[in-house]
């Protein structure tokens, strides 16, 4: 999982980079320490390695590529932003190292002496994100706020990474941060960001290449629901790098608009889907039934690293609450018409920690706590939470070593689909939790 710091060194150092350049140093308050906030960006995965703007849910990896940092501070007594400042490239910034094992960067800026805070409560919000991945709802100073922050998928558009976090803190009189040591000339705030949207993958092998006589075209994962608008508020701070303090959250609002079919004929949406001659160009090379690694026209069509004679299909999500007493997901394969051929239903494995628990939906007001859901999570009947990564098969980095031709045990699992059996669906701890899957007959 990947996460992000700003401490109250950050934001005072945020503000000064706004206001001097490098060479001009830090600049004092004449009755006071120095505030700062420190964004750090960590990673108990793998660092991302893109140099694109975006990535794709290639894996489990905890990569992430965002560009932009914006900060809102605002006032605890009546929700009046007070400063707002966006680091326009935090890939191409000079941060270091947050750790030893490089797993992340971090960035301290100092607060300049115009707008540094006085004595008050206050609430720090921090969004990282890409432009024009979402229509964000971000404030300026002087604004008096109501409402959380929102990001809203621009029409017809998917789910991108995007990353939150907040933090209250209180300045004394002197334009100390309480909380902090009073005798260093620095006081910090440290806020972690964590990723707000969800994410899904399938990683499948030995495809059947014909339902009866009709060829099968194309694989997919439909779902109940889909939103389209993240909401930044309910935060999970209690946890950093491992899944101790795991929340069943659901930050996501406004449904989009269902384009497909359950094989029942309930309406659904698309979560993710893969096109077979995008990885086997001219079909079952050796007409044996199946898609799988002994077809010699297999040709992977992302970048990265996966198995001979398979096919991979993600996205991110805007999570989404279950609707009770439906089943969630679906696979399927279709035609090239678009018909659905096979489905088969999808389940959380049995042991899956998610199963039994109640969730919680964001608020989209700053007064209002969460709501709790009215029934506890199923196998069959889950939602897809927020900061959760739900697979089929198991695809644990997005780039390796790996010879194509030689599974890794624990690492490249796709799911053999030539046999009717259960799917699993996992979470990774490099995300809040990892979900496997399973699929029924």
């Amino acid at each position: 999982m990947k996460k992000y710091f700003i401490s109250g060194a950050m934001l005072a150092g945020l503000m000064s980079l706004a206001a001097c350049s490098n060479d001009e140093g830090v600049v004092a308050d004449n009755n006071g320490v120095e505030q700062q906030f420190t964004i750090t960006l960590a990673s108990s995965g793998d660092r991302a390695t893109r140099a694109a703007a975006d990535r794709t849910l290639e894996s489990e990896a905890a990569g992430q590529s965002i560009e932009k940092v914006t900060l809102v501070v605002r006032s605890q007594d009546d929700n009046k932003v007070v400063y707002t400042y966006t680091l326009d490239n935090w890939n191409g910034t000079a941060a270091t190292d947050y750790d030893t094992n490089g797993h992340g960067k971090k960035l301290t800026f100092t607060i300049p002496k115009a707008d540094k805070l006085g004595e008050g409560k206050y609430v720090v919000t921090a969004v990282g994100y890409n432009e024009g991945n979402y229509n964000l709802s971000l404030p300026a100073k002087g604004d008096v706020l109501d409402k959380n922050i929102t990001a809203t998928t621009p029409t017809g558009a998917e789910a991108k990474e995007v990353f939150a976090g907040e933090k209250k803190f209180n300045v004394t009189a002197d334009k100390k941060i309480e909380g902090t040591d009073a005798s260093k000339p620095i006081q910090s705030v440290d806020v972690t960001l964590h990723r707000q949207v969800a994410g899904a993958y399938g990683y499948f092998t030995s495809i059947p290449a014909k339902i009866g006589k009709t060829e099968v075209a194309s694989i997919r994962m439909v779902s109940r629901s889909k939103n389209t608008v993240l909401t930044f508020g309910s935060f999970n701070s209690s946890f950093t790098t491992t899944d101790a303090n795991v929340m069943y959250m659901v930050n996501g609002s406004v449904p989009a608009t269902k384009t497909a079919k359950f094989l029942n004929g309930d309406e659904a949406n698309v979560l993710f889907s893969a096109k077979i001659a995008d990885w086997f160009p001219g079909g079952d090379k050796n007409n044996d039934g199946v898609y799988d690694n002994k077809d010699t026209n297999w040709t992977q069509h992302y970048t990265g690293s996966y198995l001979k004679g398979s096919v991979f299909a993600s996205n991110f999500i805007v999570p989404f609450s279950a609707t009770e007493g439906k089943s969630t997901l679906e696979l399927q394969l279709l035609d090239a018409t678009g018909n659905v051929l096979y489905a088969w239903p999808v389940k959380l494995d049995a042991s899956n920690d998610q199963i039994g628990k109640t969730g919680e939906t964001a608020s989209a007001n700053l007064s209002d706590p969460s709501t709790t859901m009215g029934f506890a999570e199923t196998a069959d009947v889950f939602s897809l939470f927020r900061n959760h990564i739900y697979s089929i098969g198991i695809h644990k980095q997005s780039t390796s070593t790996t010879d194509p031709e030689t599974p890794v045990p624990g690492t490249d699992q796709p799911t053999d689909l030539s046999k009717i059996q259960n799917v699993v669906i996992r979470v990774n701890d490099n995300w809040e939790a990892l979900h496997h899957m399973s699929i029924d007959e």
